[in-house]
């Protein structure tokens, strides 16, 4: 869909649209340094109160795949507004509960909402704007998103720290609602043809298409594990610096932030060897990464479980390359099917976010309160995803 709006857009649009494809990532990084206090307070188990997170992650996923075909078929800027409401609601109501079991379903609620900003954001871009300047503003859009996660662990902490954990989700729905005021005032609705309900059957038919692929699945495969070993770290991380290695929150929300700059280095590394090279080299050279950094995280969780500079310098290796084995998984799967980039975008998130999902699941099932346990969760998605990366280069 192109944009056939003739009205002047705001100066506005631009930084409101990166602000709202940031709720999601601010979701769930300023909520990390309060996991242990929220189950102390709560009086829930740790299982409980990770469980918040695998929610999160399943709710965005459904929601990603939800609103994309809906907003086709009814208009970007209501289902905008109905989601960006959704979530300011239920961040007021994830700070007034008093039990685990009310939280986890408020966050799952809670990322319906975030969900909606993140694929209608990016969706309003290419129906504002030429696909010449769409690609840089998406860009930066990801910047951002980045910044956004470096700063959220240490506000969330600080906020913790000095206030109540209740107050992160108060600051959240603020937010949240002035994020919904520009979408009223800011955001017009793009004059898009809206496609038919036999038309969003035919999309959504395109998902099976595309997934009977073997080549696609496998490459969805190797992306949804490496990124489900940071999920896992995700979900479990706060427990093991903060209870396991007596870190304060402000101390761990700093090596986590450390982790996202990590991140942000690979990326740029990563451009470099793509412009040498090709996509394909560059997802060889990340993957091969992401499995050494596997093999030291099972030989660390083996012989040092207990040394936490080790146990820093294996997972932050391991993270640091997920982002770029995104970009370049879908690149790829951009060559292989490009009349269906959009899809390709939307089957690689909502994968991430699948199997992210059921890997933190199992590791808030596995989770003993050690750092081992944590490792090898991470070690074995980063020798599944390196083995489904494998199986996709096979002609």
């Amino acid at each position: 869909m192109t944009r056939s709006n003739t009205q002047p857009l705001s100066k506005w649009v631009i930084p409101l649209l990166g602000y709202l494809v940031s709720f999601g990532p601010l979701s769930i990084d300023m909520y990390l340094p309060s996991l242990p206090t929220i189950a102390n307070d709560l009086g829930s188990s740790q299982v409980t109160i990770q469980y918040t997170i695998t929610t999160f992650l399943f709710g965005m996923a459904i929601g990603m795949l939800f609103f994309g075909p809906m907003s086709d078929l009814m208009g970007r800027k209501k289902l905008l507004l109905i989601g960006t409401a959704s979530y300011v609601i239920s961040s007021i109501g994830c700070a007034l509960v008093n039990n685990g079991e009310s939280l986890i379903l408020l966050r799952f609620l809670q990322a319906l909402g975030a969900a909606a900003a993140g694929v209608l954001g990016r969706a309003l871009v290419r129906d504002l704007f030429p696909l010449d300047k769409a690609a840089g503003i998406l860009s930066n859009m990801h910047i951002i998103s980045m910044g956004v996660m470096l700063m959220s662990p240490i506000l969330g902490a600080y906020i913790v720290t000095w206030l109540d954990w209740r107050w992160i989700f108060y600051f959240l729905s603020a937010l949240s609602f002035l994020g919904l005021i520009g979408i009223f005032f800011i955001i017009q609705e793009p004059k898009i043809n809206i496609i038919t309900k036999t038309n969003i059957r035919g999309y959504l038919a395109v998902y099976g298409e595309c997934l009977s692929n073997k080549k696609i699945a496998f490459y969805l495969l190797a992306n949804g594990f490496s990124f489900g070993g940071m999920f896992a770290f995700i979900a479990a991380s706060a427990f093991v610096y903060i209870d396991f290695f007596g870190f304060s929150e402000t101390a761990y929300a700093v090596v986590f932030s450390s982790n996202i700059a990590m991140v942000i280095a690979a990326t740029f590394i990563n451009k470099v060897l793509v412009s040498k090279f090709t996509v394909y080299k560059a997802l060889r050279v990340t993957s091969a990464t992401s499995l050494s950094a596997a093999l030291m995280i099972f030989i660390v969780a083996l012989f040092f479980p207990k040394n936490v500079s080790l146990f820093i310098a294996v997972t932050m290796l391991y993270i640091s390359v997920t982002g770029a084995i995104g970009a370049n998984s879908l690149a790829c799967l951009f060559d292989l099917k490009p009349s269906r980039a959009g899809t390709m975008a939307g089957l690689l998130v909502s994968t991430q976010f699948i199997v992210g999902g059921i890997v933190s699941a199992i590791t808030s099932l596995i989770f003993d309160g050690s750092a081992s346990s944590l490792l090898v969760t991470m070690g074995i998605c980063g020798g599944l995803s390196y083995l489904f990366h494998l199986i996709s280069q096979r002609p």
